[in-house]
């Protein structure tokens, strides 16, 4: 367990020494399709220029329940994977604040994590897919955990 620990520890340190926003730096759009623990549906992708935060607004709907939800993910390593073809690979830190309808109203937040591949073809898209983890409390009514979990694959373009 303590190899497995040190591997990931330098393997993360090797990965965050080059961690270079590979990302262009205008605004970027998109659509993205999300599933899985928490919810199913569509979501938009922003990213504005002056901030380094992926941000995606969407919808979900699961087991008869409505929601709506934001999401914000600052990646902490965004780097290179393939560099000839323009394939990178992420990993991040973020949050997320949902709103649920169902027989009552919820309302929840948290932080998630991402971790993804992006894919940056012709002059201004870019194709992406990521596994996401998250744990937060609900608010209305109070619980805890809120777990969230599941992947998401989009395509996004840059101005």
């Amino acid at each position: 367990m303590k190899k497995l620990v040190a591997v990931c520890i330098i393997g993360l340190s090797l990965g965050a020494a080059g961690a270079f926003a590979e990302h262009p730096d205008g605004w970027g759009l998109g659509i993205v399709g999300r599933g899985g623990y928490g919810g199913s549906g569509p979501n938009l992708s922003l990213k504005a220029p002056s901030l380094p935060i992926y941000w995606g607004i969407g919808l979900g709907i699961w087991e008869g329940a409505f929601s709506m939800g934001v999401s914000g993910d600052y990646y902490i390593i965004d780097t290179a994977l393939v560099p000839d073809i323009n394939l990178d690979w992420y990993f991040g830190v973020g949050g997320y604040v949902s709103l649920g309808i169902s027989d009552g109203f919820g309302l929840a937040l948290g932080a998630r994590v991402p971790l993804g591949l992006s894919w940056e073809f012709l002059e201004h898209f870019e194709l992406f897919g990521n596994i996401f983890a998250g744990l937060g409390i609900g608010i209305s009514p109070l619980y805890f955990p809120d777990w969230k979990g599941g992947g998401e694959l989009g395509i996004r373009y840059w101005l």
